[in-house]
């Protein structure tokens, strides 16, 4: 399989391109230290392949890091190797979930869709604590509920700057997770941040049909205010997986755009919908 340009592997590869240069190194020395060629540098630098943990080690010492750049040279190197492919379990401190919430704090917009649950960035302390009891074979036991309701808090914390839009599929509104108060809460939460400039909230009606993210997990699309595309995050029961090829985050984009546009409620039907429900709960 041909190496594929990601944009974990790339901001890897620009900080060490970054180090190379102002230590005034060249290809010659790169070469001289590893006995590989120009190309493969030029590769690694523009975020098609990452050095082993031993090369790292080596061109960190070859460029005079610091200790502070090393620390972050090694946790870049940690991010651009999670490729999503191993079954790992879905607590917040899985790999996959430490590399998601580093590039969610960057972020300044975030699209989601999800097809089963209320968004983690939107769910309430016993929401979240009813989904993790109820997919507790899934979790990493050493991993506290406190902990995770902790980094839960923590990353609401960045709420009123970000840009939310989330667009939840009509089932996860009408699954009563963690009992009839609990959901209600959670459908009240849902109605208060939705009035926020800054959060935008659709619902995919159960009228709506088949369409095109149905079929899985969550799907979540992060865009940075610098220079670097989007990247898709999408969720499973195991774990993760990221998504940073430009063209298949395009096609994310483009059916994020179709969905909120042609697919989903509009936000004051949506809060419409979530009002109804939350009264159903509160009248049963």
């Amino acid at each position: 399989m041909a190496a594929v340009q990601t944009r974990r592997k790339r901001k890897l590869g620009q900080f060490l391109n970054a180090l190379r240069k102002r230590a005034g190194k060249t290809e010659v020395d790169y070469h001289a230290l590893t006995r590989k060629t120009q190309s493969t540098l030029s590769r690694m630098e523009n975020g098609y392949i990452s050095p082993s943990w031993t090369e790292l080690s080596a061109l960190l010492a070859l460029y005079g890091a610091t200790e502070a750049e090393r620390r972050e040279a090694e946790a870049l190197w940690e991010d651009a190797k999670q490729d999503g492919t191993r079954l790992v379990y879905a607590a917040a401190y899985t790999p996959e979930a430490r590399t998601y919430a580093r590039q969610e704090a960057d972020a300044t917009e975030v699209r989601t869709i999800e097809m089963i649950v209320i968004p983690g960035l939107l769910q309430t302390p016993a929401y979240a604590a009813a989904i993790r009891h109820a997919g507790r074979r899934f979790m990493d036991s050493s991993v506290s509920a406190e902990q995770v309701a902790a980094a839960l808090a923590n990353r609401q914390r960045r709420l009123p700057g970000l840009r939310l839009h989330a667009v939840i599929d009509e089932a996860a509104l009408h699954r009563v997770v963690g009992g009839p108060a609990v959901m209600r809460e959670q459908l009240s939460r849902l109605l208060d941040v939705g009035r926020q400039d800054n959060i935008t909230i659709q619902v995919v009606p159960f009228g709506a049909g088949a369409h095109g993210t149905m079929s899985g997990g969550g799907a979540t699309a992060l865009r940075f205010e610098d220079s670097e595309p989007s990247a898709v995050y999408l969720e499973y029961a195991g774990g993760g997986k990221w998504v940073d090829n430009r063209a298949d985050v395009q096609k994310y984009l483009l059916h994020f755009e179709k969905m909120v546009n042609e697919v989903a409620l509009s936000p004051k039907e949506s809060a419409s919908l979530i009002r109804k429900l939350a009264t159903a709960l509160k009248d049963s």
